[in-house]
């Protein structure tokens, strides 16, 4: 595969290279439109892999496992929508990540131009709000 050819070499590289100098510096690797590669993704090393929209947090979840952590992953449009989708949107993927090694709720490419700040306000507020005892009762 054109991957495991010129990119993966170079991003074991890479993490390698900053791991000898950081140790303990965590490490996120994220390509857009990654299914295809997500196991792959998960064995260069690095601590937490990036989630797009695009896939489906069990998933990515069952197919990682709990090599690495995750990153993300909301789709970015729910933020141009009413707060009942974005709090919908976060429980679900919140809820799909539980149990698994590690999770950082983000979005799963970040910000639209254009999104309302309304919306991406709305995401960290009902998000810090959360907890997993709350999780638990849903």
């Amino acid at each position: 595969m054109v991957w495991d050819k010129w990119s993966r070499p170079y991003i074991e590289k890479m993490v390698k290279e900053v791991k000898a100098e950081y140790p303990d510096v965590p490490l996120v690797l994220y390509i857009n439109n990654s299914g295809g590669l997500l196991e792959r993704m998960g064995q260069t090393g690095v601590d937490c892999v990036g989630l797009d929209w695009t896939l489906d947090m069990s998933d990515a979840r069952a197919r990682l496992q709990d090599r690495v952590s995750v990153q993300g992953n909301v789709d970015p449009i729910v933020l141009f929508g009413e707060k009942k989708g974005i709090e919908e949107a976060v429980t679900q993927c919140l809820q799909k990540a539980r149990g698994a090694k590690g999770h950082v709720l983000n979005l799963g490419h970040g910000v639209m131009v254009g999104t309302p700040e309304e919306g991406v306000a709305h995401f960290f507020e009902y998000n810090r709000s959360m907890t997993y005892d709350k999780l638990a009762e849903m």
